[in-house]
């Protein structure tokens, strides 16, 4: 018997204020990014496009794939999701299948987001009698639709209805290489924090000599390419960049080499982590190093705002 794949649908963050080809050349450059991270933790991970809906499945186990899910930039979030019959019966049944206090007093609540085109059902109409199913079904729930103990969440197409689970966050930010390469020498922790946050904003790091082994493993993680800086050279910057256009540095780098090549303006310097206190810096390096269990602050405490949204 074949084991039923796993489901997730994903969130894309700031990449959907972009204009249509902008956004569709960072979605299509972080799904890559996806595949290439699937691809070097060896789970198998399949994307497809549902109407609006980005889903990712994967026969793997679920940790497994969500540790790569959190190294995706470009990713905001991702919901757990089990696919349904598009009817209320159906999405009630499993709702109360896969409660783990099925039988208990609780609450519950019921939200729907339909996409797509309109069927037969109202947002409104399809939660309230799914509500009604759940009911039916375990007579210890009661409604409380502005604080339940279990909020139901749905979105609902013609064809087809998922009912959504856990949240898991993702490091949001820009899919790697969208915005150029920026030559680095990771040789200090302060370093490596540095290029991460640049990475987070779609800069790919090419590496000189005498970087950390160790913390060039760490951002391996996160972009294989690190490591190769024949193969960052020679990858797609994205719109308005030339290929292999180097126009930063991080590190105490050379830069002898990149002004050789008939470049007459000096690349930027760079230092993202000017200003951060030692307690953040700590935060940010845990988070960095595991992110599904150090994950990142809320935007309300003291550490720099969650390391810049």
């Amino acid at each position: 018997m074949v084991e039923k794949p796993h489901f997730w649908i994903l969130r894309l963050g700031e990449m959907t204020l972009k204009s249509r080809p902008v956004r569709r050349h960072f979605q299509s450059r972080m799904e890559q990014d996806l595949l290439d991270l699937a691809l070097r933790a060896e789970i198998d991970l399949h994307i497809e496009h549902i109407g609006s809906l980005i889903i990712a499945s994967s026969h793997s186990e679920v940790g497994e794939v969500e540790e790569v899910l959190c190294h995706c930039f470009g990713l905001q979030s991702v919901d757990r999701a089990i696919p349904c019959p598009p009817t209320p019966e159906e999405v009630a049944k499993i709702a109360l299948e896969t409660d783990s206090r099925f039988g208990e007093e609780r609450t519950f609540g019921v939200a729907t987001k339909r996409t797509g085109a309109k069927g037969e059902w109202g947002s409104q109409d399809f939660s309230g009698m799914v509500g009604h199913h759940m009911l039916e079904g375990d007579g210890t729930l009661s409604v409380n639709l502005s604080n339940p103990d279990y909020p139901v969440k749905v979105i609902l197409s013609k064809q087809q209805a998922w009912l959504l689970s856990q949240k898991v966050n993702c490091p949001g930010g820009l899919p790697i290489g969208v915005q150029g390469l920026v030559l680095a020498k990771i040789s200090s922790e302060e370093v490596m924090l540095g290029a991460w946050q640049l990475m987070r904003r779609g800069c790919r790091m090419v590496v000189q000599e005498h970087s950390d082994e160790a913390l060039l493993a760490i951002l391996a993680g996160w972009d294989s390419t690190i490591t190769d800086a024949k193969k960052a050279l020679h990858s797609r910057s994205g719109p308005g960049r030339a290929r292999g256009e180097i126009w930063g540095s991080i590190g105490e780098v050379d830069t002898s080499e990149v002004m050789k090549d008939g470049k007459n303006t000096p690349i930027s310097v760079l230092n993202p982590m000017c200003g951060w206190s030692e307690e953040e810096m700590v935060a940010l390096g845990e988070h960095i190093r595991n992110p599904t269990r150090a994950k990142r602050p809320s935007y309300d405490n003291d550490l720099l705002t969650s390391w810049i949204a």
